[in-house]
């Protein structure tokens, strides 16, 4: 399972606001605010031979806009330079969606005058953030209007959602308080355009914060650069693996344990246990009946000195599958890993482990520790 890291959502998000502020995209906003200043001006003819160059200032802002929601909620946290490509035409399908609705709306309005238009005004704010979301996840202009997109923009937004709305609208009313308390139109000009970058960088954002809510994929992504270390880190460990298995084939199970050991101690405590596992799943399908067991003998001293008891009684466990006479090298390993063996309700395997060690070394007499555990032991069975 996937886990979100929330550690650092407040500075993202303000990371996201801050890209219609960078240097690319203040030389943007700065020349087609000038440009459309200039051809907006004047008298009716001047308006009616600059059309074509009004189109192509806002296509270009409108394509700009798409690359802000998408880069921002894609985890990109630097703005685009504004390319050429992008005034030419539209380019994505998505850019016609929300201008040809707002069009829609404002002629169906003014067509029907008895139409309440605070409603439909307040119905439009609320749900075009969450088309507008649709859109920027999928990367489909139909899904703009798509109900089910739509809802599960919603949903996973949850409780942010009408933070968002307030956002956007909160956008919009500095717009309209600039346009009319300012003379400059080109400051009008920059200003609105600013305010629509601002709005698509935060809802870009925002769609980037709740991505697991969502279930949608960033390009760019804690998660991804988790999952690619981790896809990195298991082909690793599967050629590391392999080693082993040739060091076994030629009856080198003291080079392997070594390589194995050196492993085991170099691993970060949340692989650590992936690691070993991984060994022992691999050694299950080795067709090395004595030397498996010999690597694993070897690595039990290396996990008990790094205080991995539960560890290494699964080297133990392991051992046993692979061979009934397994036992530890030492008296001390076998004493501890009896004792670890009782504790944890394995009293079977305790005495298995007591039996095998005992046989093992019958020309050594055991010391008094392990005497004293094999009369309890004893004790407890009869």
């Amino acid at each position: 399972m996937v886990i979100q890291d929330t550690r650092h959502d407040l500075r993202d998000l303000l990371r996201c606001l801050a890209m219609p502020f960078q240097l690319q995209s203040l030389i943007f906003v700065v020349l087609t605010s000038a440009l459309l200043s200039f051809f907006t001006g004047g008298d009716l003819i001047r308006l009616v031979v600059s059309l074509a160059a009004i189109w192509m200032l806002l296509v270009w802002l409108t394509q700009y806009a798409l690359h802000i929601i998408d880069d921002a909620a894609n985890g990109v946290r630097e703005a685009q330079t504004a390319s050429v490509e992008m005034a030419t035409a539209f380019l994505d399908a998505r850019a016609w969606v929300h201008p040809t609705l707002a069009v829609a709306i404002a002629v169906m309005l003014y067509l029907n005058p008895s139409w309440p238009r605070i409603p439909v005004l307040i119905g439009a704010a609320i749900l075009f953030p969450a088309s507008l979301g649709a859109s920027a996840m999928t990367g489909h202009a139909l899904h703009a209007l798509h109900p089910g997109e739509i809802a599960r923009v919603m949903r996973g937004m949850g409780v942010f959602y009408p933070l968002v709305v307030a956002f956007v609208l909160g956008c919009a009313m500095v717009g309209l308080l600039i346009a009319q308390r300012t003379d400059s139109r080109f400051i009008v000009v920059a200003s609105m355009e600013m305010l629509v970058l601002l709005a698509y960088a935060g809802l870009g954002g925002a769609l980037y914060l709740r991505r697991l809510e969502l279930g949608f994929e960033p390009r760019q992504s804690p998660e991804r650069v988790a999952e690619r270390a981790e896809s990195g880190r298991q082909a690793e460990r599967q050629r590391f693996v392999d080693e082993l298995y040739k060091d076994l084939r030629v009856r080198e199970s003291a080079r392997a344990a070594g390589n194995a050991a050196r492993w085991l101690r170099e691993s970060q405590p949340e692989h650590l246990k992936g690691d070993l596992h991984a060994i022992i799943e691999a050694g299950r399908r080795w067709s090395e009946p004595r030397e498996y067991p010999r690597m694993l003998r070897g690595l039990i001293p290396v996990l008990l000195e790094m205080k991995q008891p539960a560890l290494a009684f699964a080297l133990v466990e392991a051992g046993l599958a692979a061979a009934a006479q397994f036992a530890p090298a030492t008296e001390a390993e076998a004493l501890q890993l009896i004792r670890y063996a009782q504790h944890t309700g394995r009293r079977r395997a305790a005495r298995q482990l007591l039996e095998n060690f005992l046989a093992a070394n019958s020309a050594t007499p055991p010391g008094a520790a392990l005497l004293a555990l094999k009369s309890a032991m004893d004790s407890e069975t009869a």
